[in-house]
């Protein structure tokens, strides 16, 4: 997902809705938090500026880490003012290429709306406890299942798209099918060694202005559509978003003048999650 414009200028809405009723739930540790803070995932920055920097200590900094060079490179100009506090670095956390320079550097983190995008879960989480200090904490919320995971991967069997969704199991979290997903999660966890503070599994609906906004929002985050021809990409998204409004988890609210179009609800899963890498015994 790399597409800085586009997703700046249709993501906030729900992103907003849990990140800051995050933040207010485990407020009482994210106001202590100090040092160094990473947020991975930080995408073009708005969210680690806005949501997360004023929550935290101040005298705390925060680094952005985003595995997309745009995305860096667009929070390094949108956040400037804030460059005493607030700094941005290219990092995969998925790789098995970890940066010694990255080595416990930090205090705390954050990570929102992002580990959904990993494949490799284990992988992600053992850097993470790479990169936090011992004692320190992560704060975490990703999605678990919305309404493109099934037509991702029906649309994927079709032969028009086959060539360009041909890793789309990569693009959905391996959590999706699990029968068990939190307990599966917090497996992993413990097998790193976090001591897991806090998983829970939550529902979230969120509306649009209208069905263009839901479309365009589909289209800002997903991972096939920059690989396409114009043609197949306008066909693409308008199957994506016919095959989306048949899932059991879309929403729907007529409006009382018929010559204006329903409204359209999508019901989210989210795992939550508040971890910490053990102190050090000496």
């Amino acid at each position: 997902m790399d597409q800085a414009a586009e997703y700046l200028k249709h993501s906030t809405g729900i992103q907003y809705d849990v990140i800051t009723s995050l933040l207010r739930e485990f407020e009482n540790d994210v106001c202590q938090m100090k040092g160094t803070v990473m947020d991975i995932g930080c995408g073009p920055g708005n969210n680690t500026k806005n949501l997360i920097l004023p929550k935290i200590s101040k005298d705390a900094v925060m680094v952005g880490l985003d595995v997309s060079k745009n995305m860096v490179d667009r929070a390094r100009i949108l956040n400037a003012d804030e460059k005493e506090r607030l700094t941005f670095e290219q990092l995969n956390i998925e790789s098995n290429d970890f940066p010694i320079e990255f080595k416990e550097k930090f205090d705390h983190g954050f990570s929102f709306f992002c580990l959904h995008w990993v494949f490799d879960l284990r992988c992600a989480f053992e850097n993470i406890y790479k990169l936090l200090k011992p004692g320190g904490t992560l704060l975490s919320q990703h999605i678990l299942s919305f309404n493109a995971y099934n037509p991702y991967l029906t649309l994927s069997k079709r032969t028009r798209y086959q060539e360009y969704l041909k890793d789309v199991r990569q693009f959905i979290t391996p959590l999706y099918f699990s029968k068990d997903p939190r307990e599966t999660l917090i497996k992993i966890l413990e097998d790193v060694g976090f001591q897991v503070l806090h998983c829970s599994i939550r529902e979230k609906i969120t509306g649009y202005k209208s069905q263009e906004d839901r479309k365009g929002l589909f289209a800002s985050v997903n991972p096939f559509v920059t690989r396409m021809p114009n043609d197949v990409k306008n066909d693409f998204m308008d199957n994506l978003m016919e095959e989306t409004l048949k899932e059991e988890s879309v929403l729907f609210r007529k409006n009382a003048n018929p010559l204006d179009e329903e409204k359209v609800f999508d019901l989210y899963r989210l795992i939550m999650l508040h971890i910490k890498k053990p102190e050090r015994n000496f």
